[in-house]
């Protein structure tokens, strides 16, 4: 029996087994490979006791191979494999997946996902529709084993796997090509297959096969429809979650192919492997859901989504009172205004749609939102009409200038909107997130400056809406995938909508970023070019004369700033000094200068000084208004007072 507490140089594979039917097919599985590389297999199995149980014996077929199995006791099972393999280093480590995939925090299971995350070599998990005996009988007699590779070293290794399996069996190494390429590039997929199958160019039993296929799931199904005895495929890495790459194709083939199928992931080099397991952790930092949590969640979204008589009323009382707050120049009446608004829930329900790749919730949430939108703006607009000539206030000027530190407040606030939807515990914090990132002042302040034609501030108060619209959404889906909602990819309509909700908010999200970042960096060029004005007004005043004093200045930025001064002063400015006034500003700001200077004369006169002499002594004075008599406390000190 091996003890397993150092590694060796022998070719080892560790099978863990947890029931007879695993241990039948993972015996089965594991022996040839062993064979092939003159190695061994050592069986573990942990359970909550000390000795091993009755069925946990070897097939005679199977002891020139296979060690006497390892019984651990714990009750964390997945921990207690992961440990042993530390400790024996062995080269492939083989699973065993019913093919039901996980919901919430794992994805093929509690115990898999550590294990495929953390262990310290290349992981293999079989899938087993049929029987162990036929399965076994399957292993005896394998003479088509299919590969489909993507050009990675998870796929060079399900080859390598495929070549040990047997000597005898016929390797086919499937590539699947889009039926609209055109011919170069379909010979550029075979030029890829063949470069990838170079090291076994003299074996012929290695067949390289493109076929065509607008889907790589459906290619691969429909080749395995071909007499195969068994599918090797590699894990893929390139989803940009990463919880979900194991199973985007993989899991989707085990799901659906009726033949067994093999999984496999290479043991990565050390900074793969720890960024890798960094990712690992930051997903299982967050709160999970339980199955009941996310249902209940998902229910109360759906029916939040769902337009109705009291929603409307509540978006035209909101828009109403923030329209009015916003031509008062009322930060309170805003406020109130945002938390009356209903609109929030809408866009969390976008956010879940395309999570769950759920269309009906999508087009339900996209509808609700728009049709909110419809009503903001018709009745802001109506206001703004009733309201014509009324000036921009300070408020609506707030609201015509996003930049990206907008973004990053709706980002933050999306994902606090998402958080808050799917825990009861913290539902109430949805108001403070409403006012944290503002939907409707934004809208109604469009609707205002549309209705005065005022027209750059409508677009910057547009934009600022639809930043916060795509910052909520796209924040709320990640908290959502990361708190254990995704979609059933094994669904392909819900898959469509999952991909093309991600692609079309991530495109939506770039472009917005992309006019933020203009609009920021023109923003700071801006405040530069002020500060440089200010600092020559504060450094040159004399300029405009000795007792010159600025009072007010304003400056236009474009290609030629234009700058108008308004200067107190008690001398006349000539044309001269407002020419080297120009000047100083031009050399300063680097750029050609268009001056505006406005002459205030002012007349500056002090009061006479006070005569002390005659308040009594240690009596506090003050000289009267209407008489210049001293007086103390409000009453008269002199001749004839009382």
């Amino acid at each position: 029996m091996l003890a397993g507490s150092e590694a060796t140089d022998i070719y080892t594979i560790l099978i863990a087994v947890g029931e007879p039917a695993h241990l039948a097919v993972l015996l089965a599985l594991s022996a040839p490979l062993a064979r092939a590389q003159e190695g061994r297999v050592v069986p573990l199995y942990v359970g909550a006791g000390e000795s091993a149980p009755p069925w946990l014996r070897i097939p005679e077929r199977y002891q020139d191979v296979v060690e006497e199995p390892v019984v651990l006791s714990d009750t964390e099972v997945g921990e207690a494999v992961l440990g042993y393999a530390r400790r024996l280093q062995p080269d492939l480590l083989l699973l065993h997946w019913r093919g039901r995939p996980a919901r919430g925090r794992f994805l093929l299971g509690r115990t898999l996902d550590p294990l495929i995350e953390y262990a310290p070599c290349d992981v293999a998990v079989l899938r087993v529709i049929e029987t162990p005996d036929a399965f076994v009988r399957r292993m005896d007699n394998v003479s088509r084993v299919l590969v489909p590779s993507g050009g990675g070293p998870n796929a060079s290794r399900a080859l390598a796997l495929a070549m040990d399996l047997s000597s005898e069996a016929t390797i086919t190494a499937l590539r699947v090509a889009s039926p609209h390429m055109g011919p170069t590039a379909i010979s550029a997929q075979w030029g890829i297959l063949r470069s990838v199958l170079e090291p076994y160019e003299k074996e012929s039993r290695v067949q390289p096969e493109v076929v065509l296929s607008t889907s790589v799931t459906d290619g691969i199904l429909q080749e395995t429809a071909n007499d195969y005895d068994m599918v090797m495929i590699g894990a893929t890495g390139e989803s940009f979650v990463d919880r979900l790459v194991f199973g985007n194709l993989p899991q989707e083939l085990a799901q659906r192919v009726s033949i067994p199928i093999l999984i496999v992931r290479r043991c990565e080099n050390v900074p793969a492997a720890t960024w890798r397991r960094m990712r690992w952790r930051l997903i299982n930092v967050m709160t999970q859901l339980t199955t009941e949590e996310r249902i209940g969640a998902y229910r109360q979204l759906r029916r939040n989504a769902r337009p109705d008589r009291d929603y409307y009323v509540m978006m035209t009382l909101s828009a109403g009172i923030a329209s009015l707050g916003l031509l008062l120049n009322s930060a309170a009446v805003i406020i109130g205004a945002m938390l009356v608004a209903p609109m929030m829930t809408s866009l969390v329900g976008v956010g879940m749609g395309i999570v769950q790749g759920d269309s009906a919730l999508l087009r339900l949430s996209l509808r609700t939102l728009l049709t909110g939108t419809a009503v903001v703006i018709v009745v802001s607009g109506l206001v703004g009409l009733a309201a014509r000539g009324a000036p921009l206030t300070s408020e609506m000027m707030a609201r015509t200038s996003p930049n990206l530190l907008d973004l990053a407040v709706a980002l933050l606030a999306g994902a606090a909107a998402g958080y808050a939807s799917a825990r009861e515990d913290v539902a109430s914090a949805l108001p403070g997130v409403a006012v944290a990132v503002a939907l409707v002042p934004p809208l109604a302040t469009f609707g205002l400056t549309a209705a005065a034609v005022q027209s750059a501030a409508a677009l910057g108060s547009f934009l600022l809406y639809i930043t916060n619209l795509v910052g909520i959404v796209a924040a709320g889906a990640i908290m959502f995938l990361w708190m254990g909602f995704r979609p059933n990819i094994a669904e392909k309509p819900r898959a469509q909508t999952f991909r093309g909700g991600v692609l079309g908010t991530a495109v939506l999200g770039l472009l917005v970023a992309a006019v933020l970042g203009v609009l920021t960096f023109q923003g700071l060029r801006e405040g530069a070019i002020r500060g440089q004005i200010d600092d020559v007004l504060e450094e040159h005043i004399a300029i405009l004369g000795p007792r010159a004093r600025v009072s007010e200045w304003r400056a236009d930025i474009g290609q030629v700033v234009d700058v108008k001064i308004f200067v107190e002063t008690e001398e006349e400015i000539t044309t001269a000094q407002v020419a080297q006034m120009q000047r100083a500003l031009a050399d300063r700001v680097d750029r050609p200068v268009a001056l505006d200077v406005t002459e205030i004369r002012v007349r500056r006169l002090a009061p006479e000084p006070r005569d002390e002499s005659r308040a009594p002594p240690g009596v506090p004075w003050r000289l009267d208004a209407k008489d210049p008599m001293l007086v103390r406390m409000g009453s008269r000190v002199g001749p004839g007072a009382g």
